[in-house]
């Protein structure tokens, strides 16, 4: 039985506290600052910027593998992500909280360097794409309280 190869530029191992997951063929996150306007009356605009708040998106798209009895998966894990979204029953029965995490790492597959961290992460929304000629992504999108690395002490 021959092996399947994936080729393409850089690729992001997922880990779940700690456990790898899957590869992401696609990932990001973005924060928002909530940045508003310090308004004083009688002076046009604003004299500074504060932040009123904080939130952490993030998005990635993962491959969703072939399991092939009892064998790790060709990343070298043993879980796939797709395996950690809930349903909308297991979501009811856990008061409203679907998937939590302490931890969500990205990784770079081919250094193992660490590229980002976040603490807290609850799945946000998710679903599946299925394309010719393409393997089968799963789209994920997630809430993070805090992104912890990279950062300014490392």
């Amino acid at each position: 039985m021959g092996e399947k190869l994936i080729a393409g530029g850089g690729w992001v191992q997922v880990r779940i506290d700690g456990v790898a997951v899957g590869l992401a063929t696609g990932a990001s996150y973005d924060e928002d600052w909530a940045i508003n306007p310090a308004n004083v009356i009688g002076v046009l605009g604003p004299i500074d910027y504060d932040s009123q708040g904080y939130s952490c998106s993030i998005t990635m798209s993962t491959f969703v593998p072939e399991r092939v009895a009892d064998s790790p998966f060709p990343d070298g894990g043993t879980k796939a992500l797709f395996e950690f979204i809930p349903t909308r029953s297991e979501v009811q029965s856990n008061e409203g909280k679907p998937g939590e995490f302490g931890e969500l790492q990205f990784v770079n597959k081919a250094t193992q360097e660490l590229l980002a961290a976040f603490r807290n992460v609850i799945v946000a929304s998710d679903g599946v794409q299925v394309a010719p000629n393409s393997y089968i992504t799963a789209n994920i999108r997630l809430m993070s309280l805090e992104r912890t690395y990279p950062n300014n002490n490392a």
